[in-house]
């Protein structure tokens, strides 16, 4: 088992960000930030476990439209903390209206999945602002979500890691970890009435976060240039992030 995966009952997709080791020497600090799938089945042993790993902040990208549906665990006085920062995408009942689509073909999926990572660039600009911010100004050790922890969370992973210096190759690496330990939705087995053709809405592809990678290197120099000219996160805020979480 990989010894950044935290087994619980609730979710399949729980797992330590830190360990990397980045471009300048340093490591990125263990126990400090954790990605994973949504929380909100989570069983009373599962929440000794996070209680145990200590988190503070609960940070949800999932839309309002999916928390109605799977409520959260967690709220704005319990502990851990929860901080919603809402990005409609493709979420559980988007991945359900595109699986259900009449003569819907796996490349048509697999080329949808592509244009929402270029859109996490472009029009989500906002939130992932905030979830920087959220880095490095809230209560640490952190956990952020999205449904399945594969797109806005990895989209995600993706900002936070470049920025601490983390190679391309590795961030990729950890992306696609999500297809060993992601286990699926739990709404009503509607993936069990289809077929193989809903496969690339389930699965983390490289052609999906190249797609993210390649819109920002089309502007940029890299990651973190992104970050400073329009996600407009100070370079004091990124000094802080990497004293937060590198060692």
């Amino acid at each position: 088992m990989n010894d950044k995966y935290i087994v619980l009952d609730g979710a399949s997709n729980f797992r330590d960000l830190g360990g990397y080791l980045t471009s300048n020497g340093k490591i990125v600090k263990k126990g400090y930030i954790f990605r994973s799938d949504h929380l909100s089945h989570l069983t009373n042993e599962d929440l000794e476990k996070v209680k145990a790993l200590g988190i503070k902040t609960v940070c949800d990208f999932r839309s309002d439209e999916e928390v109605e549906i799977f409520p959260s665990v967690f709220d704005e006085d319990s502990e851990p903390y929860l901080h919603r920062i809402p990005i409609k995408t493709l979420g559980n009942q988007d991945l359900q209206r595109l699986a259900e689509k009449e003569n819907v073909t796996s490349q048509e999926l697999a080329i949808a999945l592509q244009e929402h990572y270029v859109l996490y660039v472009n029009q989500h600009k906002e939130r992932y602002k905030s979830f920087l911010n959220t880095l490095a100004y809230k209560d640490i050790p952190i956990v952020f979500h999205c449904f399945a922890g594969k797109d806005r969370t990895g989209f995600g992973a993706l900002l936070f890691l470049s920025i601490l210096g983390v190679s391309k190759e590795l961030i990729i690496e950890d992306y696609l970890l999500t297809n060993v330990f992601y286990k699926g939705p739990k709404i009503n087995d509607w993936r069990e009435i289809t077929s193989d053709v809903i496969r690339p809405l389930l699965e983390a592809r490289t052609d999906y976060i190249d797609a993210a990678f390649n819109e920002i290197e089309g502007r940029h120099e890299n990651v973190e240039q992104y970050v400073l000219k329009e996600l407009e996160i100070g370079s004091d805020t990124i000094t802080l992030i990497k004293d937060r979480y590198l060692e």
